[in-house]
């Protein structure tokens, strides 16, 4: 991870502050270093350049699989998106996952409404 860390750096700095304190850089180096975070990295086909970055994990409850899109983030998102997301599926379905979910903020409502997803529930949350 340290050998690609400064090539994820910048999009990494630029979508933490949006998990509202869930996560910090550190603790994705540890979660893909230890296999518990899975690091997706679009390259731009033109440049060979890294143009974004994707991290998931699997989350697993008692009755479904669930494969888990915790941070997306980058440039060019309309070059890669579907690409790489078409990929996550599949790696998803390779898994036995019962469904996909993705945790992010509300305007990936409209873009994830093409794959196929649904807003089924609300998050809302405060500090204690």
């Amino acid at each position: 991870m340290h050998v690609i860390l400064p090539y994820v750096d910048k999009y990494l700095d630029k979508v933490l502050p949006y998990t509202g304190g869930r996560y910090e850089k550190q603790d994705i180096i540890e979660g893909v270093s230890n296999r518990i975070l899975d690091l997706w990295i679009p390259i731009n086909k033109e440049t060979s350049k890294v143009d974004g970055v994707v991290v998931t994990q699997f989350s697993v409850y008692p009755r479904k699989k669930v494969f888990t899109i915790l941070l997306c983030c980058g440039d060019n998102l309309n070059e890669w998106y579907s690409p790489l997301f078409d990929m996550l599926y599949s790696f998803a379905d390779l898994n036995e996952c019962d469904l996909a979910e993705v945790v992010g903020r509300k305007g990936w409502i409209r873009r994830l409404k093409d794959d196929g997803f649904k807003q089924s529930v609300w998050i809302v949350e405060r500090d204690i």
